[in-house]
């Protein structure tokens, strides 16, 4: 049986946002009963209890572990954390890394275009203090993988990887071509039979195919922003979400994601969300239709059971 901790919920810059003085980021920081607090994007999947894969290493990833007594040190050196998935190589995703420094081996799964991007990064050389030191899996879209650490140990974690329309990450904008390996969803299972998954996506451009999301036990999906133009209504920014490669919940034409996953069977959990996304609002009207639609909200701290 595998159960999932959701270590972070929100997107990047997390829940209030350092420089973000929208009316959400005030209220939370002013310890508003409607709003709780977030940290960035991440998640914890274990089927023992003992070893601990993480998906996505967040820039939060000290605080997250402070938190999650789960991940706590059990002997004077050691980490439950055996593995870290990589879903691509945005900041939010990928700088939780160099916090991992303390010289304790860990392996890496990554596609080979985002490890190539981190390779090209100097700051790669303080997680190469010695052989062996972080070990990379390509992480190869298509095929089941067991999940091993770095001592090639089973953590008892499957997943199959699959390319999701995203982008390149900022950083790399200009310095390297768009692949489908810049971003993956990933189906997760025990690999016991009959076999009980989850789908982790939390970045998608668009729903032009269902089939990797059907017939699952839970979906955490891209709840980043719930209109189009969210940003561009609260006077932050003249990108919409098409622009960050997130496809909104609600679109007028019916092809958001509450409308598109609404007939999928399992739990239906919408994270990553970004601090301007009225859904983070307990009483909003936005966060009560989302509910009823069926989906449920992340928070950090949630467990979610296989």
């Amino acid at each position: 049986m595998m159960r999932l901790t959701v270590l972070g919920s929100a997107a990047g810059g997390g829940f209030p946002q350092w420089n973000c003085g929208c009316p959400q980021c005030v209220a939370v920081r002013g310890n508003h009963a409607d709003f709780q607090g977030r940290t960035q994007d991440s998640v914890a999947a274990t089927c023992d209890g003992e070893s601990y894969v993480v998906l996505n290493a967040s820039p939060d990833i000290l605080e997250q572990i402070k938190r999650t007594r789960a991940l706590w040190p059990r002997a004077p050196r050691h980490s439950p954390i055996r593995a870290i998935v990589l879903t691509n190589g945005d900041m939010d995703h990928v700088l939780g890394l160099f916090s991992l420094r303390e010289s304790y081996p860990l392996a890496l799964y990554a596609t080979e275009t985002v490890w190539r991007g981190l390779e090209s990064n100097a700051f790669l050389r303080t997680l190469q203090r010695f052989e062996g030191h972080v070990v990379w899996r390509r992480l190869e879209i298509g095929r089941d993988t067991e999940i091993r650490d770095a001592a090639g140990e089973s953590t008892g974690v499957h997943l199959r990887a699959f390319a999701a329309p995203g982008k390149l990450p900022v950083h790399l904008m200009g310095h390297g071509t768009p692949s489908p390996e810049d971003n993956v969803g990933l189906v997760l299972h025990d690999g016991s039979a009959p076999r009980r998954s989850a789908v982790y996506l939390t970045a998608c451009a668009h729903l032009e195919t269902l089939s990797e999301l059907e017939g699952h036990s839970a979906l955490l999906f891209d709840g980043t922003f719930y209109r189009e133009d969210e940003l561009v209504r609260l006077g932050l920014s003249h990108a919409v979400a098409k622009d960050m490669a997130h496809l909104p919940i609600q679109v007028d034409d019916g092809r958001g994601s509450l409308a598109r996953l609404s007939s999928l069977a399992g739990r239906k959990i919408y994270t990553h969300i970004n601090n301007t996304n009225p859904i983070l609002s307990n009483s909003s009207e936005e966060r009560r239709t989302v509910e009823s639609a069926g989906f449920e909200i992340a928070f950090d701290g949630m467990d979610i059971t296989l």
